[in-house]
């Protein structure tokens, strides 16, 4: 924790701000620990200086953290900022503008610009460092990873038992909840038949299609996401879905292979998109090859043909090729990688 927050203070100077103003619960959390359920605002300064402004419902849990000084609002919380602020003297603070709500940085603002105070937006400035994992998120996310394993494990126990979508999205996600300090990074796909051709399929009470059906699910382990999807086969399946299944299999063992650090996103992505294009189905695989994972389940870095950024030992990404065909079936496997130096790790196999 010290850590990251050494890297955001560098990050201030930097930017040339004497200070930054986090909104984000998910930086506020990876910062400091606390809740990402809470109300408040983290003000970190150039200097090392930690201020968290919050209101009486949180404030007990927030000064029984040791790493910062904890600011109560009795009332608007955004004039409390801007009177801290101004008492140390500040001339230039940055904010999250992917983050901050208008209205509030329009209150901000208004009580900033009367004491000649620079409001300049950023953007992933904490983003960016979360990016990459160090040993302990590592460690978190396998363990996310293996309970989701298990998940699926336990998909293909019930699922002759089970009727419908909804139902088996439940029993699921009921699974996933009931292990240890674990939640749901996000609600279960259950997409049965024609339905898995819609990538965000949301479970229904139809009759599930047991010959042929997706689950993409994750758990939330200690606060650290995973993101896995599989296809299930039930009885004989057709040539046809074989074919779809093994062009997108293959798409994605290639795209792992080209992974390692050093090698773009806008790479890694080409490798399978290029595969799923020579096999005729282009226009089928509309979305990113896939996403960094963490504390959210969708962060930096975005593997798509647009993003030249560069992959770095320690980020975690998901690869996720996929072929959507309405009215028939959709394929997608996705599973969770690690990048290293000279290759990669599949958390997930």
């Amino acid at each position: 924790m010290k850590e990251t927050l050494r890297k955001c203070f560098k990050k201030i100077k930097d930017l040339h701000c004497d200070a930054l103003l986090v909104s984000n619960p998910s930086n506020i959390l990876y910062l400091t620990g606390f809740s990402r359920h809470a109300d408040g605002y983290l003000l970190l300064t150039r200097e090392g200086g930690v201020f968290y402004f919050t209101n009486f419902l949180y404030a007990a849990q927030a000064r029984g953290l040791d790493i910062w000084k904890v600011l109560v609002s009795r009332g608007s919380i955004f004039a409390l900022m801007s009177e801290q602020i101004k008492k140390l003297g500040f001339t230039r603070v940055g904010f999250e503008a992917k983050h901050l709500p208008f209205l509030e940085y329009e209150k901000l603002k208004e009580h900033l610009n009367a004491a000649a105070v620079d409001f300049s937006q950023t953007i992933d400035v904490i983003e960016e460092i979360r990016s990459v994992k160090n040993r302990t998120e590592i460690a978190l996310i396998r363990e996310s990873t293996l309970i989701s394993k298990e998940a699926f494990d336990y998909a293909g126990q019930i699922c002759r038992t089970v009727r419908t979508e909804k139902q088996l999205s439940i029993e699921i996600e009921k699974f996933l909840r009931l292990k240890g300090d674990n939640e749901i990074a996000f609600p279960t796909i259950v997409a049965g038949g024609k339905n898995s051709a819609y990538p965000h399929h949301e479970p229904k009470a139809d009759e599930l299609y047991k010959n042929f059906f997706l689950i993409d699910l994750g758990s939330r382990y200690c606060e650290y996401c995973t993101d896995l999807t599989r296809v299930f086969f039930e009885g004989k399946i057709s040539p046809f879905a074989r074919k779809i299944y093994d062009i997108v299999l293959k798409a994605q063992e290639l795209a792992i292979k080209t992974i390692k650090a050093g090698v773009s996103c806008r790479q890694v992505d080409g490798a399978a998109r290029r595969f799923i294009e020579e096999k005729g189905y282009a226009k089928h695989f509309g979305h990113g090859l896939g996403h960094g994972v963490g504390i959210d389940v969708h962060e930096l870095p975005y593997l798509n043909p647009r993003n030249e950024q560069i992959l770095q030992e320690g980020m975690i990404v998901t690869i996720e090729p996929a072929i959507y065909l309405e009215g028939k079936l959709g394929v997608r496997i996705e599973d969770v990688v690690l990048v290293g130096s000279r290759g990669c790790t599949v958390l997930s196999a």
